[in-house]
């Protein structure tokens, strides 16, 4: 982090992104109704489950219904308008990982997992990291993966604690 670095960055995911996830969902609700003669029990599962896929798709393109917030004391995820904050001293690395054919970043927590363990163990045998963040916010996973770390370098080195020694 250097002084051209914002103290606050906001980071978006790509709304083109959405557009097709729910262009996708809504060719499956049209699928769906084309068969409810025919199977209507399935025609209505389809209709309902890509029904609900449209609507979060439109509701991400939302203005602060999705993003990533960075600042001096760590990161916020916002997820359909739902935060989550995790400090940088909760984070012990950050790391590119692949998931399937989607390349995201991991981070690991410094006591270990929080909250669920079950499923955070699964996420470390599964990609290597506790959790992932779940959009790139319009980056490369690799460059994304840099300027976090960089920033909880940055709050390492200019922590208050640290100062005074």
């Amino acid at each position: 982090m250097d002084a051209t670095t914002p103290a606050t960055e906001v980071l978006r995911p790509s709304p083109a992104r959405w557009l097709v996830t729910a262009a996708i969902c809504a060719a499956f609700v049209w699928a769906g109704s084309a068969i409810l003669a025919s199977h209507a029990l399935l025609a209505w599962v389809c209709i309902a489950f890509f029904g609900l896929g449209v609507a979060v798709a439109l509701v991400n393109l939302l203005p602060g219904a999705s993003g990533l917030v960075l600042d001096a004391e760590g990161f916020e995820i916002v997820s359909l308008f739902r935060r989550s904050r995790v400090g940088w001293a909760e984070v012990a690395r950050f790391g590119e990982i692949h998931v399937g054919l989607e390349r995201l970043v991991g981070f690991d927590f410094v006591a270990g997992p929080r909250g669920d363990r079950g499923l955070q163990r699964i996420n470390r045998r599964v990609s290597g990291f506790h959790a992932a963040l779940p959009d790139r916010y319009r980056l490369d996973a690799a460059e994304l993966a840099r300027r976090l770390e960089a920033r909880r370098q940055a709050w390492r080195s200019h922590r208050p604690e640290r100062r005074g020694r």
